[in-house]
């Protein structure tokens, strides 16, 4: 029972130093490009934002609470949302390249 305590640890742990690491990578991005692309990964930042707090949010998690479920599904819809806002921009910057 024990290892698997310490295996979600170490998951939680990977999760939220992966969206660490994506927010500073992402920002790097967003202070060089411009326009359109600018939007979309200003989305994607948004969206790792989203998603890092959630799974940084899970540590706090003593199961007794009623609200922090609440703002860890929170951050996760409003994760999917920016992601698929960054998603959709992307697309419609890509379909524009091509002429569509």
């Amino acid at each position: 029972m024990k290892i698997i305590l310490y295996l979600e640890f170490a998951i939680r742990l990977v999760a939220v130093l992966a969206g660490l690491f994506s927010i500073i990578y992402t920002c790097g991005v967003v202070w060089r490009v411009e326009k359109r692309l600018d939007i979309s990964y200003k989305l994607f930042l948004a969206a790792i934002i989203f998603f890092t707090l959630a799974s940084a949010l899970k540590y706090f998690d003593a199961g007794k609470s009623l609200v922090l479920p609440f703002l860890v599904d929170l951050n996760y819809a409003l994760f999917s949302l920016f992601f698929l806002a960054g998603i959709l921009t992307m697309r419609n910057l890509i379909r524009k390249i091509d002429g569509e």
